[in-house]
């Protein structure tokens, strides 16, 4: 098990102090496991803060457990369980995180950024709420349970429209059913250096998506990039402002002069 030096040592490495304040807090709990085996849920990880969390747990050989929503979400909470809730785990989850469906008359009318507006508006902290995912003309969320009475009763409406909140459980087949609206389309680039992809995909200059860049608009992974020259991998998540979010799929093939044709998911 960490000791308080060592975990002082891993904090000294961490720049980003958001995310050193959210390591620090899950060695805290960690330590404090290892000495009562108090069961421990985390808020939501984004892709940054949970790869960075799982790299230390996994140096240290601290066992956790981790929920996602379902296959597509990103955000993750991680759990230290005792032995003697093994048998319970689900429960152990159900009693900490909640799903809400979030149901409006409207049509074809609210987009996922409205639902997103109208979740965050209500002055939750980022780390209470999950991933949020349409389907049709609803919306699920994920949050903490300390949060879901809060959302049940003062989520009223989405943009001008008057919705319907409910829970629904997190193991359901209903939830489980849930999948993202990803666009698949292909495109011709020279390289993985994300310059050259975002630059092909939203119809940008070089120099424009580089400003952008610079401008600190570009989070790859959730973690803020400030280099054009970056290179990307598939699987990784890439969000850039006021354009829109993608993940990079396969290498389809080479071209004759050597570029790449690369499959690309649009958020939509």
């Amino acid at each position: 098990m960490i000791t308080r030096i060592e975990k002082q040592r891993v904090l000294d490495n961490i720049k980003d102090k958001e995310v050193k304040m959210l390591v620090s807090n899950i060695l805290d709990k960690a330590i404090r496991f290892d000495k009562t085996e108090n069961p421990y849920c985390s808020s939501f990880l984004n892709i940054n803060e949970f790869n960075t969390v799982k790299s230390i747990l996994n140096h240290f050989n601290i066992r956790y457990y981790t929920f996602y929503g379902n296959k597509d979400c990103e955000k993750v909470n991680i759990a230290f369980i005792p032995d003697y809730l093994q048998e319970n785990i689900n429960e152990f989850f159900e009693n900490n995180i909640c799903c809400i469906k979030i149901i409006s008359k409207s049509k074809g009318k609210l987009l996922h950024k409205d639902y997103m507006g109208a979740i965050y508006s209500l002055g939750v902290k980022r780390e209470y709420i999950g991933d949020i995912i349409l389907k049709d003309d609803v919306a699920y969320f994920f949050c903490l349970n300390c949060i879901k009475d809060y959302f049940l009763l003062n989520l009223t409406s989405v943009g001008k429209y008057s919705v319907i909140t409910a829970q629904v459980n997190i193991f359901s087949k209903e939830v489980d059913g849930l999948a993202l609206n990803l666009v698949k389309k292909e495109y011709i680039v020279p390289s993985y250096r994300i310059d050259a992809i975002l630059s092909e995909v939203y119809n940008l200059s070089r120099s424009e998506t580089k400003d952008k860049i610079l401008n600190g608009d570009l989070y790859i992974n959730d973690k803020n990039i400030f280099y054009p020259n970056t290179m990307v991998n598939e699987n990784d998540i890439v969000s850039f402002k006021r354009c829109g979010k993608i993940k990079i799929g396969n290498e389809i093939r080479k071209t004759r002069n050597s570029n790449i044709v690369l499959c690309i998911y649009k958020y939509s």
